[in-house]
């Protein structure tokens, strides 16, 4: 069933929880062509993707960045350190990572043994132009060490009447968009979806400052993660998407898997404002006697606009 497919690990799903701002709409939609829906329906399984396969080419290749960057912290590492050392700067110093608590410890020494501040700053100057673009090719590199082809990503959408959707995504408003809901006592995954955001620019994960001082800490893999798999540029921010992403390591010869889904999950289905009297009697007959709890729509156009009401027929 999908509830099978989380991520890899319990402390992930809960930095992935905590991070989560918004709360998961009760049901989300997914767009799909009439056939696509009817496969769907009849096989009671919903195609997770990976991201190799997407129409957007950035997707997971968007890596994140520090503000104020790493070339910026790192020439500004040494100050901060003596200020932390003579008291004039207040840091977390619980948080903060073995080597920089043996560097304040040494500017504590070097300055009892006479040396003067602006000296231990000159020598711990350690310019580094190159460092941001360093820790891009880091996380690209890591990205690729965790084999997209892997990752399983299930999309969907908080908007019914999107018109770009529609034609985009549902043929031409002949297809359907099916709503499915998330039970918490069934531990679906749809409970686990997060909105994805859209920037112009890659996000911003933190301060190259704290990254510096505090090390890369589960809060920092959290964000980064978060960033790479659920942000976008601002052209796509028609789609409104939320997304579920897993990885199924033992997938070895596909880059698609389609999962079982509780028939309780599916709650309505959406008849495009072109779908067709046959299709919409077929898929009344697939619905049948698994899914006697679905609401029925369709999209009607009025004017330049759409509407979706009830389908009463």
């Amino acid at each position: 069933m999908l509830s099978g497919l989380r991520p890899p690990s319990a402390s992930h799903v809960k930095r992935q929880a905590s991070l989560r701002s918004q709360v998961v709409p009760s049901i989300l939609y997914k767009y799909t062509t009439h056939a696509t829906a009817g496969a769907i329906i009849e096989s009671g399984r919903l195609r997770w993707s990976s991201p190799n396969l997407f129409n957007d080419l950035a997707e997971f290749q968007r890596m994140p960045r520090f503000e104020p960057s790493l070339t910026e912290a790192t020439s500004k590492l040494p100050t901060i350190l003596v200020e932390a050392a003579t008291g004039q700067r207040t840091l977390d110093h619980d948080r903060l990572s073995p080597q920089t608590q043996l560097l304040i410890q040494l500017v504590q020494m070097l300055l009892q043994a006479g040396i003067t501040a602006s000296d231990i700053i000159e020598s711990l100057q350690n310019d580094q132009p190159d460092a941001d673009q360093k820790m891009d090719e880091m996380l690209r590199a890591h990205m690729a060490s965790l084999d997209l082809a892997r990752a399983r990503v299930l999309c969907l959408t908080s908007d019914p009447e999107n018109e770009v959707m529609w034609g985009t995504y549902a043929d031409s408003h002949a297809g359907c968009a099916l709503g499915f809901t998330h039970i918490p006592e069934l531990s679906t995954p749809l409970q686990e979806a997060r909105q994805v955001q859209y920037t112009e620019q890659a996000p911003v994960v933190g301060s190259g400052i704290d990254f510096l001082l505090y090390g890369d800490t589960s809060e920092l893999r959290a964000r980064t993660h978060q960033a790479i798999c659920y942000t976008k540029k601002v052209p796509w921010s028609y789609e409104k998407e939320w997304r579920v992403v897993t990885w199924r390591w033992e997938e070895r010869d596909s880059d698609v898997g389609h999962y079982k889904f509780y028939p309780k999950e599916l709650v309505s289905v959406t008849f495009g404002a072109r779908a067709s009297a046959d299709g919409i009697s077929q898929i009344r007959r697939l619905l049948g006697a698994n899914y006697p709890h679905v609401t029925l729509f369709r999209i009607v156009q009025k004017g330049e606009h759409l509407q979706r009401i009830k389908d009463d027929a």
